[in-house]
């Protein structure tokens, strides 16, 4: 009995790491874009966007929100499940419109 405890336990464990795994591995930062982004920058990040920012302040305030004047401040993404290889992402992708 107490065997097939540790197995179930280890299986368990394997399942939920894969997920982990699988869950960092699928993002896609046109659908987020689309999801989370656009009703704000535009389809093609056409507004309140500068691809010359420096992308330390972009990264920044994805990850931490900023106040923006005349419009609605942009939230903070990091709270949402964004980290520093996804904003890299977003920026990559909303750069793509301008090339």
């Amino acid at each position: 009995m107490r065997v097939v405890s540790i197995v179930t336990v280890i299986g368990i464990l394997v399942v939920l790491g894969l997920l982990a795994h699988s869950e960092k591995q699928s993002f896609d930062p046109k659908s987020y874009y689309k999801a989370n982004c656009e009703e704000c920058h535009g389809a093609s990040a056409e507004k309140r966007f500068n691809p010359d920012s420096p992308e330390s302040q972009m990264i920044d305030s994805i990850l931490n929100g900023a106040t923006a004047e005349g419009s609605r401040d942009m939230p903070a993404y990091s709270e949402r499940g964004i980290d520093e290889t996804k904003a890299k992402a977003l920026i990559s992708y909303m750069k793509s419109f301008r090339e």
